[in-house]
C-alpha cells in the first residue's frame, strides 16, 4: 500500500499551475478550478497562457471548469474577438463551464461573449459560488447518465 501511494505522489501529473492572471487547480480528474487574480487583465496573450496551463493540467481527458473572476477584472476589447476555448471545443475536452463573477458589467460582457461562441450548451455565468457548484454537480450527473463521464 505504501508503495502505491508513493508512486501516485511521485508519478502523478501536476495538479496546480500558476499563470500571470490565474491559479489553476485540478481538484479531481474531471474538474478544473481557475481563480483569476485581483486586478488582472484578460487579453489574448494572457488567456492563451491559461489555455496552455489547462492543457498541461487536464491532458486529453474531458473535463469541466469552474472559474472565479475578481470584481476588479479588466479585459482588452480585442480579446472578445477570439474564441479562447476553440481547441478544447474542437477536441471535445471541455464538457461544461461555470463562471462566478460578482461584477455586473463583467457578467454582462461574459454573457455577450458566449453568445458569439455558442459552442457549448453547458455554460453558467452567475454571481453565486453555491449556485455554480450546484449547477456543476447537475451537469456531471447528466453527463454520467448520458455516458459522457
Amino acid at each position: 500500500m505504501f508503495i502505491g501511494i508513493f508512486q501516485r505522489i511521485i508519478l502523478s501529473p501536476m495538479t496546480e499551475a500558476q499563470t500571470s492572471i490565474a491559479r489553476l487547480v485540478r481538484v479531481r480528474p474531471d474538474l478544473l478550478e481557475a481563480r483569476y487574480l485581483p486586478g488582472c487583465t484578460l487579453s489574448t496573450t494572457s488567456l492563451a497562457e491559461v489555455r496552455r496551463a489547462r492543457q498541461e493540467l487536464m491532458g486529453e481527458r474531458p473535463y469541466a471548469m469552474l472559474s472565479f473572476l475578481p470584481e476588479d477584472l479588466d479585459f482588452e476589447l480585442t480579446a472578445m474577438n477570439v474564441d479562447h476555448l476553440k481547441e478544447d471545443r474542437e477536441e471535445g475536452h471541455l464538457l461544461a463551464i461555470a463562471i462566478v463573477v460578482r461584477a455586473n458589467m463583467v457578467e454582462m460582457v461574459l454573457k455577450l461573449y458566449f453568445s458569439y461562441y455558442p459552442w457549448l450548451r453547458r455554460i453558467k455565468v452567475t454571481d453565486s459560488e453555491e449556485e455554480a457548484r450546484s449547477w456543476m454537480d447537475e451537469q456531471f450527473k447528466e453527463l454520467a447518465a448520458a455516458g459522457n463521464d
